[in-house]
């Protein structure tokens, strides 16, 4: 499974509908895993002389966003959908975690000592970590939408109960997430186009996160 790695497909259905929204919004989520993953094949053996301790710091947030989703997965969502769904249902996705785990702590190891000038930084290295467990990753990252499918979904939860699972999940997100380098990945790896909305356009930032002329921006009136 060479990179660059292929994305996963639109799950069928409609993001309003709260049942097919559990595998819509989790196919987003991986997916910004995988163009982490790809940008990151792409460019580690041609970084630009000085730019190498951003590059392992853009690595280690990708790291700390998978990390994080993969624990509120196992503290909070997989026990959950366990509840109704039967204990064991979501064992094969927390094997596959810690199947690579491994990788993900020593390539982490590898950019921290980048970003503190203990490690002199290789593009060769990082590839030869990444190739450890990369393609477990996105074997786990496409296999674990199956188990989101809608009419599990339907059978066995109601509206309110999915309601109250995702409003726990935006509240410990909100609670957890770095703004300083979790969230500025996020808006740099989301395909906007997955989730169209004339809306976006009053945003007072542009899809760079740079901020645009007017839209409230300007210097507050004497």
């Amino acid at each position: 499974m060479p990179a660059p790695y292929a994305l996963i497909p639109p799950p069928p259905g409609d993001w309003k509908d709260i049942y097919d929204n559990q595998a819509i919004d989790m196919s987003i989520s991986h997916n910004m895993f995988i163009r982490g993953l790809n940008a990151v094949y792409s460019q580690a053996l041609i970084v630009p002389a000085g730019k190498e301790k951003a590059f392992a710091f853009f690595c280690n947030s990708l790291i700390a966003m998978i990390h994080h989703h993969h624990q509120i997965e196992e503290e909070l969502v997989f026990p959950f959908y366990e509840s109704k769904l039967g204990d064991g249902t979501m064992s094969h996705n927390v094997e596959q975690h810690h199947a690579f785990l491994g990788g993900l702590e020593d390539l982490e190891k590898y950019n921290k000592g980048v970003v503190d000038s203990t490690n002199k930084y290789d593009g060769k290295v990082v590839i030869e970590k990444l190739e450890t467990f990369a393609d477990g990753l996105v074997q786990h990252l496409h296999d674990e939408l199956s188990t989101l499918d809608s009419s599990k979904m339907r059978a066995a939860f109601t509206v309110k109960e999915l309601k109250n699972l995702e409003a726990s999940l935006g509240k410990r997100v909100l609670k957890e997430v770095s703004l300083t380098n979790v969230l500025p990945l996020g808006m740099v790896l989301h395909d906007k186009s997955t989730a169209p909305h004339d809306a976006w356009a009053f945003g007072p930032c542009d899809v760079y996160g740079k901020l645009k002329p007017g839209f409230g921006n300007d210097a507050p009136a004497a």
